[in-house]
């Protein structure tokens, strides 16, 4: 090989070089959106969330990245409630199943129906 041929390989290699670390500088700059949206939650719309994501497992990080690029670009603002976030889900056509529970009241006494039905 000639000189001149060394000196382009090189050359080659060293923009070679520099193209690989500007692909990965721009590869971590994407924002991780499923954290944005989750620091977007209040107390209750995580856990909100965590149910969502034990009864959908695949779609719930989808949304939630979704929800996470419009807030990153600035499309929504403000905290989302456990409201918000069922209401979300229900809309798309995935109602969040949530454990209910009916409570008597008396005298100082909680009591679920259950309980109450057993007692007669």
């Amino acid at each position: 090989m000639s000189e001149e041929e060394l000196l382009k390989r090189r050359m080659m290699l060293e923009l070679q070089r520099k193209m690989l670390a500007r692909a990965a500088k721009q590869r971590v700059q994407l924002p991780d959106y499923r954290s944005i949206f989750l620091q977007n939650l209040t107390e209750s719309g995580r856990e909100m969330y965590r149910r969502a994501e034990k009864q959908y497992p695949t779609i719930a990080p989808k949304i939630a990245e979704a929800i996470g690029r419009l807030y990153a670009q600035g499309r929504l603002r403000g905290a989302l409630d456990a409201e918000a976030v069922y209401g979300i889900f229900q809309e798309l056509g995935y109602p969040i199943r949530i454990e209910t529970r009916i409570v008597y009241k008396k005298r100082g006494e909680v009591k679920t129906i259950g309980e109450l039905l057993k007692e007669e």
